[in-house]
């Protein structure tokens, strides 16, 4: 068994292999491993951070995401879905980090049906041009080799 806070070669070589933003996340999505593209285009992102936080509370967020809310209700039903994977004590440490967004309880409480979503995009604005992006979203989980995280991969749509 490997150690599952550091990926083995073939998944880091995977993972750097993409020239569009990737990266390799757990069930509490805590940063595992990103690629160069991904830090760029959401800086403070790399191993050891969270996304889910990072969207909620870092406030680039609100300007790079064109629809923020949309995106934050997205990953928060996906958290509530499958935090119980997540050590209690992480998952509480990161609710309590998100409960201080004022949206919180209406986005807790809300949720997106995972099957009504055919094709995952993400609208991206430049924070200094605010020139719009349109992007693929995906999550994809290992299936073999069993893998305890996802792999994250953004794609242009233009």
């Amino acid at each position: 068994m490997f150690d599952p806070s550091r990926p083995p070669a073939a998944d880091l070589a995977m993972l750097h292999s993409f020239r569009h933003p990737a990266c390799l996340h757990d069930g509490a999505y805590d940063v595992v491993a990103a690629n160069s593209a991904f830090r760029q285009m959401f800086p403070g992102t790399g191993p050891g951070a969270n996304l889910l936080t990072a969207i909620l509370l870092e406030p680039m967020a609100r300007i790079r995401l064109g629809d923020w809310h949309t995106e934050a209700q997205h990953m928060v039903t996906t958290f509530r879905e499958s935090s119980a994977e997540v050590r209690p004590e992480r998952r509480e440490e990161i609710l309590t980090m998100c409960r201080r967004l004022p949206e919180w309880d209406q986005l807790w409480e809300n949720t997106v049906t995972p099957d009504s979503v055919v094709e995952r995009t993400l609208r991206m604005l430049e924070p200094e041009t605010r020139r719009e992006q349109h992007m693929y979203i995906q999550n994809f989980r290992f299936q073999y080799p069993v893998r305890p995280w996802w792999l994250l991969a953004i794609v242009p749509i233009d």
